[in-house]
């Protein structure tokens, strides 16, 4: 008798530790009976929200709020570089000139030539480069539907935005209202930096404390200390060179609130290498590169704010009236997994007393709907659980979402 109940007792064990483990619901579909009639009535007013099961997210125009000067910076460089060729060859002592190469007439007359059109061109190019790298990781996130710039050209037109002009928070969340869009993304440039690390001293230093220690020592030590002095001169030159350094500010803005929903900055370099100057390919090459260096984090950070959307297809009944399970039109593409939770939402169509306008007003219904282990790529079945008037209220054609 004993034995009996043990073995009972243990499978009780067993049976709740595999509850609490939090395993899937696992569902025989088959076996639940269709619900005839029990469908929602959706008001015109709110058939909009079903245009899509993914949310809307439209990328509005970057912009660049940086003072960043390209001429003055390389002509700084390369004024002091040419004085100090200057001194010296007065002193007879042989110098370089900016990054190894004579400023000379040919060379200022490129640079004022490239200048003009460097500063022209990265003013409208490297906000469209960040708009493209942000896209980029967006397009990465599953249940979403981007609109990017080519797709909003349009609206721009409409509401005589410049591509790569500033918009402030206002205008963004107009602009969203009109692409019909959850959330607008946009951002800017806040700070570019643009200078030369010359390692001429360091290079200099390390070969005359090699050629020193070298004086000193005879036979395998005199040839390891040179070694070892023109070893540091090699490493110092060769982080020698030009380097950009940019900062990124990314926001998301709730389109129905207006609120910001998230920001964060960004930072990061990149080398340029050793060249005369940077020309315009060379700048915003690098810039784009150092703003979005760090962006692989941005994707973690916005799937948390983007939720995916889809309807229910079909509800249906265990043969005791005690269960009821519905099936989604969203599944593993749109990043659903076993034991998620859905909210599911009905609708009513609101008018106006004053202007007669109708308005959708929606009402998240007091269920969870959990996933279970049939999971498609484009559809789900999920357990309706809730108190059992709630349960009831759940129909085929409700709006359902992730949390």
């Amino acid at each position: 008798m004993f034995g009996k109940a043990w073995k009972i007792l243990l499978l009780v064990i067993l049976l709740a530790g595999c509850v609490a483990g939090g395993t899937a619901v696992q569902i025989d579909s088959a076996a639940f009976l269709p619900d005839r009639g029990s469908k929602e009535i959706v008001p015109n007013a709110c058939q909009p929200l079903y245009d899509t099961a993914a949310t809307r997210v439209a990328i509005a125009p970057f912009s660049n709020n940086t003072p960043f000067d390209y001429a003055k910076e390389v002509q700084v460089h390369v004024t002091g570089a040419s004085e100090r060729q200057a001194r010296g060859a007065a002193a007879g002592r042989a110098t370089r000139g900016g990054a190894g190469v004579v400023w000379g007439t040919d060379e200022r007359r490129r640079f004022q030539q490239d200048t003009r059109m460097t500063q022209q061109e990265m003013n409208s190019k490297l906000s469209e480069s960040l708009e493209d790298a942000v896209l980029d990781q967006i397009r990465g996130i599953p249940g979403i539907r981007v609109y990017a710039r080519k797709e909003l050209s349009k609206v721009f037109d409409e509401m005589k935005l410049q591509q790569s002009g500033m918009v402030d928070q206002a205008t963004a969340v107009q602009l969203g209202k009109l692409v019909g869009a959850k959330f607008i993304v946009t951002g800017s440039f806040n700070n570019i930096a643009l200078s030369y690390r010359s390692t001429e001293s360091i290079q200099r230093g390390g070969r005359d404390i090699g050629r020193r220690a070298a004086d000193q020592r005879t036979g395998d030590n005199a040839l390891w200390a040179a070694l070892a002095g023109h070893a540091v001169a090699a490493a110092a030159e060769a982080v020698e060179g030009w380097s950009v350094e940019a900062e990124v500010l990314v926001r998301v803005l709730d389109v129905e609130t207006g609120e910001v929903t998230f920001s964060k900055s960004f930072k990061g370099n990149e080398s340029l290498g050793r060249i005369p100057y940077p020309g315009f390919a060379e700048v915003v090459g690098g810039v784009k590169k150092a703003g979005t260096k760090n962006l692989e984090d941005l994707r973690p950070a916005l799937s948390r704010n983007f939720s995916a959307r889809g309807y229910i297809i079909q509800t249906k009944t265990s043969p005791d009236g005690r269960q009821r399970i519905a099936l989604v039109n969203l599944g593993s593409k749109a990043g659903v997994t076993e034991n998620a939770q859905l909210s599911g939402y009905t609708f009513s169509e609101v008018e106006d007393p004053i202007s007669g306008q109708k308005t959708c007003d929606q009402s998240r219904l007091p269920v969870i709907l959990r996933v279970t282990d049939q999971i498609q790529q484009d559809k789900a079945w999920v357990m309706i659980e809730g108190e059992p008037d709630c349960v009831k209220r759940v129909k085929a054609g409700q709006l359902v979402e992730t949390r």
